[in-house]
């Protein structure tokens, strides 16, 4: 390929390469911290570019493409992990794993990203500095961003990429929010402990059942007298389990659920009030009880300055007057959100059609817009390392 041609027009060429290996990705799923053979998919096409890289334990990897040797560094990442649904799209490259399928869409970022790589070794004369391209484990639920980081992933990294596909939205169309765009997720467990008694004296006994009940409708004045109305957050209780026995008072409730919040220092807000909550009551009742709170993603935050080099890459190939699209900030998360701790950073939306939604065994991804999921991300590299040279 030759860097007279743009970027989009050498990544159009490379289109039969993107979809067939987002074929055979799509075919073989693997779970988080599993995707052996994805990664070694990934290494064998690096290898055949020459190009250094690095492996993570226990999958994934990360390579580096190496134009002007003193400038900085620009990070596009991938995930590469499938969740454990049994697929029923009926699509010829249909999963052949049982009850696992690619169902967000991350064997189209990997596919997409590889073709990125393929593009910038063609194109070094255009790079002001390096590329690193992340492809990660485990992204849903996995903590995959987190595992890579402290194996070095985020060292010495000036800007981070990422794309996410979006099959409700038009092919081709780059949807983004600023600011913050999805919010940090965090499970959470209530422990409450009481006394068991038969369920004829039940005086004698301290009720956990009562005491969760009462600890449930508590919780939800945390959000509606507690946070402001203009801070996004959700609080969700999802399940409630207590005793076995219809006859016996049970001595021991677990309550779980998610939290969903855009403002980080909501994080700390919300697990101390949900503790305060819980031991007043069931004190109260004469139990007690323990919160566990585990925040799974940070809130993505674009970056304004960030999104700035976004359009400029994508402006080279697309008409921003059709193609640009804002959305509302999501409660949906993505780990992506803890390389912006690291570094100023960006996450979009590539609008792709298909049907159904994410996590969902009809979920379906077209392809005719993974190529430029690839151009963009090699384009962005571009005017990202120009722009921090001062050649913008």
């Amino acid at each position: 390929m030759s860097d007279l041609k743009t970027i989009l027009e050498q990544a159009k060429e490379l289109e039969p390469f993107i979809v067939d290996f987002r074929h055979d990705l799509h075919r073989y799923p693997e779970l988080g911290f599993e995707e052996k053979r994805t990664t070694e998919k990934i290494e064998e096409e690096v290898k055949k570019l020459g190009l250094p890289y690095r492996k993570f334990d226990p999958t994934g990897l990360m390579v580096e493409i190496q134009g002007r040797p003193t400038g900085k560094r620009v990070a596009l990442r991938a995930d590469m992990d499938a969740l454990p649904i049994q697929e029923a799209t009926g699509l010829p490259y249909e999963s052949v794993v049982p009850g696992v399928m690619h169902a967000c869409g991350h064997d189209c970022h990997t596919a997409m990203l590889m073709g990125a790589v393929r593009l910038l070794a063609a194109n070094r004369v255009l790079l002001n500095g390096t590329v690193r391209c992340i492809f990660q484990p485990a992204e849903e639920g996995g903590g995959g961003a987190e595992h890579i980081i402290r194996q070095g992933a985020a060292q010495d990294v000036d800007l981070f990429f990422g794309q996410h596909v979006s099959p409700l939205e038009p092919s081709g169309t780059i949807n983004y929010c600023p600011g913050g765009a999805m919010a940090a997720s965090a499970k959470f467990q209530i422990d409450v402990y009481g006394t068991s008694a038969h369920g004829a004296t039940p005086e004698q006994s301290v009720d956990a059942t009562v005491i969760g009940c009462e600890i449930v409708t508590n919780l939800q004045n945390i959000i509606s007298r507690q946070v402001s109305p203009f801070d996004t957050c959700v609080l969700s209780v999802g399940s409630f389990h207590s005793g076995n026995a219809f006859n016996i008072i049970s001595d021991h409730a677990v309550i779980t659920g998610t939290c969903r919040f855009l403002n980080p220092a909501l994080k700390t807000f919300l697990k101390d009030h949900m503790e305060r909550i819980s031991s007043h009551i069931a004190e109260a009742y004469g139990g007690s009880a323990a919160v566990t709170f585990d925040v799974f993603t940070d809130v993505v935050v674009n970056d304004n300055r960030v999104l700035d080099l976004v359009w400029k890459a994508a402006g080279k190939f697309l008409d921003l007057e059709t193609h640009k699209r804002q959305f509302p900030p999501m409660n949906a998360g993505d780990d992506f959100g803890a390389y912006s701790r690291y570094a100023p950073a960006a996450y979009v939306f590539l609008g792709t059609d298909g049907c159904g939604p994410g996590h969902n065994e009809h979920f379906q991804v077209g392809d005719e817009a993974l190529f430029i999921g690839s151009a963009l991300h090699a384009q962005f590299a571009v005017e990202a390392l120009n722009a921090l040279a001062g050649n913008s």
